[in-house]
């Protein structure tokens, strides 16, 4: 039909004349009707081979469109991404995250689930993510883990006093207004045991859920808080970060469905993820 010739046909395909003619025969004697009569040395097709091939061109298009879908999905470039994690690392980090994945995986669709950790802990058994990611209980169970630390700094206001120190004890900070999170969070006891151990007042001016709330309180010069890498990742600008002393961890766990495949795009996050996390608790524990 394209090349309007056996010669041409058979050139373009690279195989012999005969073996064009052999094929046609064969197809118009599958279908039951003749494709092209033979005019003046030339294929002339036939009213029915017009419609058939209008017809053939939309199922090849359709092959070429599932062997592209195929390739993406091959490389990762395709498919779909739940990802159900804590609000400290939902609302800046991942979606910086999944906006550097996409520049090269655009059809990859992600769905970004923010949870509180117990809840996204409590749905680990539904497998209803594909990834997860949690502040870390005493263990997980029915999931895959890789488990990060990474050592909390202090965030002060650009103006406050103390920024001239380059490391801040529970002394230096004694009776000095803080923002705290909530006394069931991980940090929440070795701060206090921090402050109890050397003898100084831990003023808790402000206690919250979020660290977003926190970062705006310390920016609107009220007070200071002991913050980890990850939960502020983007809240900080504004601020200046100190290290403190003694050491404040902060644990987390990415966590994969032990029997739930993981799929292609879900392997080249997980890479992508697993390289940022070490890199934020690497660059954090080195300051």
């Amino acid at each position: 039909m394209t090349a309007g010739t056996m010669t041409r046909a058979a050139a373009i395909l690279r195989i012999s004349q005969p073996a064009v003619s052999n094929t046609i025969a064969n197809l118009e004697h599958r279908l039951g009707f003749k494709l092209f009569l033979r005019k003046a040395g030339r294929l002339q097709p036939t009213p029915e081979a017009l419609i058939f091939y209008d017809e053939a061109q939309r199922v090849l298009e359709a092959v070429g469109r599932a062997n592209d879908a195929a390739q993406r999905l091959r490389r990762g470039a395709a498919g779909h991404l739940t990802i159900s994690a804590f609000p400290g690392i939902s609302i800046k980090f991942l979606p910086r995250l999944i906006g550097q994945f996409q520049i090269d995986r655009p059809d990859v669709k992600v769905r970004l689930l923010s949870r509180s950790s117990h809840i996204v802990i409590d749905q680990l058994p539904s497998q209803m993510f594909d990834i997860a990611i949690a502040e870390k209980p005493a263990e997980f169970a029915g999931v895959n883990a890789d488990e990060f630390t990474f050592t909390c700094q202090c965030l002060l206001p650009q103006d406050h006093p103390l920024a001239e120190h380059e490391t801040l004890t529970p002394e230096l900070l004694h009776g000095v207004p803080f923002a705290g999170l909530f006394r069931d969070h991980m940090t929440t006891f070795q701060i206090a045991r921090a402050f109890s151990d050397a003898g100084a007042r831990w003023n808790v001016a402000l206690e919250a859920q979020y660290f977003a709330s926190i970062a705006e309180f310390v920016k609107s010069g009220s007070g200071v808080a002991i913050v980890d890498p990850v939960n502020g990742a983007g809240f900080a600008e504004g601020c200046i970060l100190r290290t403190f002393a003694p050491k404040i961890s902060y644990h987390i766990g990415l966590l994969v469905p032990q029997d739930k495949p993981v799929s292609k795009a879900g392997s080249a996050f997980l890479s992508l993820l697993r390289s940022e996390l070490g890199r934020v608790a690497n660059t954090a524990g080195s300051d």
